[in-house]
């Protein structure tokens, strides 16, 4: 799996790919943990759209911001 933007987040400890932890999903994607900010501890998290991980291009994002922004209900399973 690679993250697109990984160079967008250089405050970010990523977590290695096969420790990347599915937490819920939005519409009929997989949210995905994929790390957590150095300073706070805050969740980067990205969506998967296929359930065959070695396929998947990632794009992180801040949870926080994707639960503002997201037009659709994230459910969680658990953090």
């Amino acid at each position: 799996m690679l993250i697109k933007n990984r160079s967008f987040f250089p405050y970010v400890d990523f977590l290695p790919a096969d420790q990347f932890k599915l937490i819920g999903k939005c519409e009929d994607k997989q949210v995905l943990l994929i790390g957590r900010t150095t300073a706070y501890g805050d969740p980067i998290v990205a969506l998967r759209s296929t359930e065959e991980p070695s396929e998947d291009d990632l794009s992180a994002c801040d949870l926080y911001e994707l639960m503002k922004f997201s037009q659709t209900t994230i459910n969680f399973a658990e953090m």
